[in-house]
């Protein structure tokens, strides 16, 4: 009976503790703080193409007006998007490069794009474009632009399975000559690659001239082992 007695009273102390806790005040908290906090939850490793899946994480945008406003800065003006899909659904005709999908108020968040060649080298999918439905005007923040080459076709390697030495070379300069056009603040370009990529082959040389062409920074990233 006494063990009964004092859970009983046990059970009585926590709701009466329940009871006089208060809610935690997050938006009492300074920006800086505020901003730290969202960022552990919504800052990713890699980059955000249209295969994201985390949706669980970034479901917080749906607590309230101010909340979602405060994290959509964090999460579009913290992570790197993709410019052009690289995933198998790229090649397909209803599939629309991830940040076509973005309302013009969520681009003007961006800082980070990334454009990534190699894939699709025989055939680049229909999507891979840019135009005004890709809304690359409204990336005012963007200051960078990364371009990853995964591969060469120009490589003699690739003799007999490419089409034409200089085809994927020029398709690659000319989207990045458009892309460089198209955003507004850029003002550097920074490429890395594979170690199997050469920075002398005729791609990225192509690609190099396109940045200096369009006037802006060239940077390079670390070698990769």
């Amino acid at each position: 009976m006494e063990t009964s007695v004092s859970s009983l009273s046990d059970i009585g102390n926590f709701k009466s503790r329940r009871k006089s806790h208060k809610a935690f005040q997050f938006f009492g908290l300074p920006a800086e703080l505020r901003n730290k906090v969202l960022g552990y939850v919504l800052c990713f490793k890699g980059v955000i193409d249209i295969d994201f899946d985390n949706f669980r994480r970034i479901s917080i945008l749906l607590v309230s007006k101010r909340f979602h406003d405060e994290a959509a800065a964090v999460l579009y003006g913290s992570n790197t998007f993709r410019l052009f899909p690289t995933t198998g659904r790229a090649d397909s005709k209803r599939t629309k490069p991830l940040i076509s999908r973005f309302p013009p108020h969520y681009r003007t968040n961006l800082v980070s794009l990334e454009l990534r060649l190699g894939p699709f080298w025989t055939k680049p999918p229909g999507c891979w474009i840019v135009n005004d439905a890709l809304g690359l005007k409204d990336a005012t923040a963007v200051r960078v632009l990364k371009v990853f080459v995964e591969v060469d076709p120009s490589h003699p390697v690739f003799h007999g399975f490419r089409s034409g030495k200089n085809f994927y070379t020029n398709f690659s300069g000319a989207l990045l000559r458009q892309v460089i056009s198209s955003l507004p603040s850029l003002e550097e370009v920074r490429f890395d690659k594979y170690p199997s990529v050469s920075y002398e082959g005729q791609l990225m040389t192509r690609l190099m001239e396109e940045a200096k062409m369009g006037k802006k920074r060239i940077t390079m990233a670390r070698a990769r082992l």
